[in-house]
């Protein structure tokens, strides 16, 4: 199945310009936030992921250098694809747009494939390019504090992790069998982690192997992430000797054994997702207050939803269909490549040339590949072709 319609409608470019406006109205480009992102709860860039493996060969890369690439988008959000790929909730999905045409992008799939193919051929997170001198201590290695500690890292600052426990991964190893999360699938993203600059202390807890208050005077923030957390329970200040994060705390486990379970209680695996998420916040805030300024805040165009979209145009598709959980064989690198092509890439142009086509008076000039069009508006009369035919709702008038 191919991104585009095999075939396209004829090219008519007969008219010229001269002939008196039919409007007033002209086209311009507005990008649009697509609904999966929206609901991420990561804020991936889950169209430009999807896109950049749909077009693999037009944008003159290998399938090898695009799944890279989209592995290093979804990784500057989220550090655990192929975790999150097997436990997430993915509200991504039921707000998909295609879910109006012949279902949802099954984006959790391709998100786990791309998180196994990471760990099979050795992708390594890449180490910052700038430092700072303020260490920070992370207490717990669950989902939050390897996320929070992540992204500190990659931002520059020198981590370090410290677990009670004689592994790392918190929930995810303590209380998710490994039927759902593979244990190398576990290790090979927490070591990759390791590998980008964290440090990590298992086997040593704060209060009983580091003295509690010797961490606070050597570091210049302390995330204590050591059981679940939820939003609203997190508290960020600062006080006399540094920054201090604090959660609801569960420093062990019921009985004080780590032990690993054999059945998947799904009220502890749809908490990951949304831990991970919360620990890349706390290491926003964290960097902010060290750096003297307020977090990073960007307001996101308005959401595309279907009706605003021409459905019709795109080739009929079915998702692929899922995978039991228990199941550890997860999809191709085929069948992922044509999963991804199910993008409608709502609200941004994929070089469609659907409103080159429509356009009578030659208002839009091709530019290179992922500059997408330029359009002439001295040639422009207003007919609206272009934006009543563009497919993904790229083109608005005004």
């Amino acid at each position: 199945m191919g991104l585009f319609k095999e075939v396209k409608k004829p090219v008519i470019k007969s008219a010229t310009a001269g002939n008196g406006d039919i409007s007033p109205l002209r086209p311009r480009y507005v990008e649009k936030t697509p609904p999966c992102r929206a609901h991420c709860l990561h804020g991936n860039d889950v169209r430009g992921v999807l896109v950049t493996i749909a077009q693999a060969q037009a944008y003159g890369r290998t399938t090898a250098q695009a799944l890279e690439l989209a592995w290093r988008r979804i990784t500057e959000r989220n550090p655990f694809p192929a975790i999150c790929g097997r436990v997430c909730q993915h509200p991504c999905e039921p707000a998909c747009n295609r879910k109006q045409k012949d279902g949802a992008v099954s984006i959790h799939l391709l998100e786990r494939f791309l998180g196994d193919y990471a760990i099979a051929h050795g992708f390594k997170l890449e180490k910052p390019k700038q430092s700072f001198d303020q260490p920070i201590a992370v207490i717990g290695s669950g989902p939050a504090g390897l996320s929070c500690a992540y992204h500190l890292a990659r931002r520059g600052y020198s981590v370090t992790v410290f677990e009670a426990a004689p592994k790392p991964g918190g929930m995810m190893r303590y209380g998710v069998p490994r039927s759902m999360i593979p244990g190398e699938v576990l290790d090979g993203e927490i070591a990759n982690l390791v590998s980008a600059g964290v440090e990590l202390r298992c086997d040593c807890a704060v209060g009983r192997d580091a003295a509690l208050d010797e961490v606070r005077r050597k570091y210049a923030a302390v995330f204590f992430a050591m059981g679940l957390q939820k939003p609203s329970q997190l508290m960020l200040k600062r006080d006399g000797e540094g920054i201090v994060v604090a959660g609801e705390l569960h420093a062990e486990p019921p009985g004080g054994a780590y032990a690993e379970p054999d059945q998947f209680d799904a009220r502890v695996g749809n908490t990951i997702s949304p831990a991970i998420a919360q620990g890349r916040k706390v290491a926003e805030e964290i960097d902010a207050l060290l750096r003297g300024c307020q977090p990073e805040s960007k307001t996101a165009p308005p959401v595309i939803r279907s009706e605003q979209m021409k459905l019709g145009w795109y080739p009929a598709a079915s998702p692929h269909a899922d995978i039991p959980p228990a199941v550890q064989l997860g999809i191709t690198e085929a069948e992922a490549t044509e999963e991804a092509k199910r993008c409608l890439s709502c609200g941004l142009c994929m070089d469609c040339e659907t409103c080159w086509m429509y356009c009578s008076v030659n208002c839009f000039a091709k530019l290179p590949k992922g500059e997408h069009y330029r359009i002439k508006l001295e040639l422009c009369n207003g007919c609206k072709k272009c934006a009543e035919a563009c497919p993904c709702g790229y083109i608005e008038l005004n």
